[in-house]
């Protein structure tokens, strides 16, 4: 009988601890402020390529979705301007070059004046090297007592073709039994430099240029 007494005054005195402490912490879980989550709000989403966009409508402010503005592309280099040749990518001598010089060289005109005589005040320095392997020097002048005009023959050695379409040669020409020898640089522009001497005359090359390379052989006509 005593053990039945104290196994009921244990079992009366867990109730009591029991409903004493459940309380306090139903209490704590519910009303502390550190232990409650925070609840999220949800933005305005919107699909990719646009983004929320707060405006007013009607006095009352509301978000929209307006397409992003994308970034304006970095630009990249930028190419220089193109010559009026061919660029090979690649130097060009002796055999190799050969197809150049016979797109460009045969049948063409350096001078110093583009539009032809007598637009440049009635005066023009013209070479001119034709596919035949003929040459024309000629200096057209205002009255045609002062013209110099020089038919010959022509022959090209040393010619070199540079990557971006620049080009180099010496030339042999035979007339009135007499050989001149000239150097040309054409640039990949068109504008031309050259050097001329006479194997006669002894004296240092004369320099020619700056002249335009033009497509077209002309003779010393008017």
């Amino acid at each position: 009988m005593p053990t039945v007494r104290r196994l009921l005054a244990a079992l009366c005195a867990l109730a009591l601890l029991a409903g004493t402490v459940a309380p306090a912490a139903i209490g704590a879980s519910s009303d502390s402020p550190g232990t409650a989550t925070p609840s999220k709000k949800k933005g305005k989403r919107c699909k990719k390529g646009f983004k929320p966009k707060t405006v007013t409508k009607k006095g009352k402010k509301t978000k929209v979705c307006r397409k992003a503005k994308q970034p304006a592309p970095k630009p990249g280099p930028q190419p220089g301007p193109r010559g009026i040749f061919d660029a090979p990518g690649q130097k060009l001598e002796g055999e190799a070059a050969k197809p150049f010089l016979e797109k460009y060289l045969l049948n063409s005109t350096f001078t110093d004046c583009p539009t032809g005589w007598p637009t440049c005040g009635g005066f023009e320095d013209r070479y001119s090297h034709t596919a035949d392997s003929t040459f024309y020097k000629c200096w057209l002048r205002p009255t045609s007592g002062s013209d110099v005009k020089s038919v010959g023959e022509y022959r090209v050695d040393n010619a070199r073709v540079e990557p971006d379409g620049s080009w180099i040669f010496n030339e042999t020409v035979y007339w009135y039994g007499n050989f001149a020898t000239f150097e040309w640089q054409v640039a990949a522009n068109g504008v031309v430099n050259g050097a001329y001497q006479s194997a006669s005359s002894g004296e240092p090359p004369e320099k020619i240029g700056p002249l335009q390379y033009v497509s077209g052989a002309r003779d010393c006509s008017y």
